[in-house]
């Protein structure tokens, strides 16, 4: 299971301070010209390789202390400290955590079910980044943050000179939302309702394992499993697994609509083991098969407007009466 630091995991690090902090500080840096970013390419997207991961949505680096060692199937670089990394969505990456003449830390913004996630990573054990603390914020601008580094990542390999301001613009944008989404939120929010925000996290970073289970919840969360349903479902309404097939199934929708994976593909990588049970899930959820679903949106992308763009007339003369000899000449072009 992707999990907490153990080491650290119920100590109350200041992680909001640092994160105001490190905003801020990146701003300067994309506001003076000194911004140092690190943006791999798109290749090998949604493809499966040994130590790898990636996700359906863009992620957002920032190297505190230490060094970063990103690996791709067929790139690597190191990210140092004060660096930005843009992960784009399907990518294929490692990581490697590493110690320089300051501990590894590092501050990562990531984007799920229309809620953003930041947390703070330290190197627990040696080499693997570990979550240390982790902060959950809902806003209207959620799609904006995901496009806002999307586009980052589409203008990076294209005319650098050319989309370099364009590229500022959109990391100023993100940056600077991010940075609002923390001040806005109350310091004072160390409660059992942060045991639901983890449980939370948990679930959407290991939608993956079929063995994902309140069981196995509770004993990341160290409480009884009993507790961790009373309590999650006073808090949000749902039911722990009520809210796990919600968020698998909006994963799954996701996946079919933005990626080229295959059924069973899709199926696994949401914690399905059996694909045809998945079929059958999806279907009651949306109507459709998954085949069916994608189907149907390839056919509207596809479709072409049957309608003219625009009617207007080309007259020899700029004469709008109604005199027959100029009605005569008047040819309707069509334009497409």
């Amino acid at each position: 299971m992707i999990s907490f630091l153990p080491a650290r995991a119920g100590a109350k690090i200041d992680a909001r301070r640092l994160f105001i902090e490190t905003f801020r500080r990146q701003i300067a840096l994309l506001e003076s010209g000194k911004a140092r970013v690190r943006i791999p390419e798109t290749r090998h997207l949604f493809e499966r390789h040994p130590g790898m991961q990636y996700h359906f949505k863009p992620e957002l680096f920032i190297q505190l202390g230490g060094e970063t060692e990103f690996f791709f199937p067929d790139q690597r670089f190191v990210l140092g400290p004060g660096e930005i990394c843009v992960m784009p969505k399907g990518v294929p990456h490692g990581e490697i955590a590493r110690a320089t003449t300051k501990p590894f830390e590092n501050v990562v913004a990531c984007y799920y079910n229309e809620t953003v996630a930041i947390h703070v990573a330290h190197e627990s054990p040696p080499g693997k980044p570990i979550v240390d603390d982790i902060h959950f914020f809902t806003t209207d601008l959620f799609h904006e943050l995901v496009e806002y580094l999307n586009r980052t990542g589409v203008l990076r390999f294209r005319d650098r000179a050319a989309c370099a301001t364009a590229i500022k613009g959109l990391l100023l944008a993100e940056l600077s939302l991010l940075l609002a989404l923390v001040e806005e939120q109350d310091a004072s929010r160390y409660s059992e309702t942060e045991r639901v925000f983890r449980c939370q996290w948990l679930m959407r970073n290991n939608l993956h394992d079929p063995e994902l289970s309140v069981e196995s919840l509770a004993a990341e969360l160290r409480c009884s499993p009993s507790h961790l349903s009373k309590l999650f479902h006073r808090e949000t309404g749902e039911r722990i697994v009520e809210y796990l097939t919600r968020i698998r199934l909006a994963n799954a929708v996701d996946a079919v609509r933005h990626t080229p994976l295959s059924v069973k593909e899709i199926a696994a990588a949401c914690g399905f083991n059996d694909p045809n049970y998945f079929t059958r899930v999806f279907r009651k959820a949306t109507g459709r098969s998954p085949v069916q679903f994608r189907a149907e949106l390839q056919h509207v992308a596809s479709h072409i407007e049957r309608e003219p763009k625009a009617v207007f007339y080309d007259r020899e003369e700029h004469d709008f009466g109604l005199r027959p000899e100029v009605m005569a000449k008047a040819v309707v072009k069509v334009s497409r």
